[in-house]
């Protein structure tokens, strides 16, 4: 498969949301690319296609797929959480010269998935199709679009609520966080006990 298209990943972004926006570019399902790898273990296939759903890439893998979307593998690395565990997640696999992939459950251990801000998505190739990226409940404050991203499955059609006449207030909270994420260690809770209400500003 030689790679025509540019295909950049929004920071953060989950490697399943990556991969499902890389096929997409090229008019593909995202189980034909997966197709091209072997899997270490099983996964349902309904599971495939939820937000919290994630594939961890072996070395091969992860080479076809930055070959395949034309962005260094670096650049991968450092914007997909889940990137660097590939590798290590299925060490000793390979050896024929094929990839592996191993399915995941990412929001188990890089936080809760919400949809990523889809102006970003289309300026970064992928066919304009919905993207999903890692962000705590305290940072998801889309500053350059002044959007609040939502989860998914929360009940509702919206994947944003448009907060532009508030980004300067939130996006100075969002900047703070950081010493209240401290004082909660202190403090013996999680950060996410601190911060237990949802921003659902729906009037608009």
């Amino acid at each position: 498969m030689e790679a025509v298209l540019q295909v950049v990943p929004v920071v953060g972004e989950t490697t399943w949301s990556f991969v499902h926006r890389v096929a997409a570019a090229y008019g593909l399902d995202a189980a034909d690319l997966t197709g091209e790898w072997q899997s270490a273990n099983w996964t349902q296939h309904k599971d495939r296609g939820c937000a919290g759903g994630e594939v961890l890439l072996d070395e091969v893998a992860q080479e076809q797929l930055a070959r395949w979307c034309r962005v260094p593998a670096g650049y991968l690395a450092r914007a997909l959480p889940s990137w660097a565990a590939g590798p290590q997640a299925l060490a000793g696999r390979g050896g024929d010269g094929r990839g592996w992939m191993r399915w995941r459950t990412g929001v188990l251990e890089w936080g809760s998935v919400v949809f990523g801000c889809g102006l970003c998505a289309a300026q970064r190739g992928g066919g304009g199709r919905r993207v999903w990226v890692y962000g705590p409940q305290w940072q998801r404050l889309w500053v350059r679009h002044g959007r609040w991203l939502l989860e998914p499955g929360g009940g509702h059609p919206l994947r944003w609520v448009e907060v532009a006449s508030l980004a300067q207030e939130l996006g100075r909270a969002q900047r703070r966080w950081a010493r209240v994420t401290r004082a909660a260690k202190e403090g013996g809770v999680a950060p996410r006990e601190v911060n237990s209400w949802p921003l659902t500003p729906f009037a608009q």
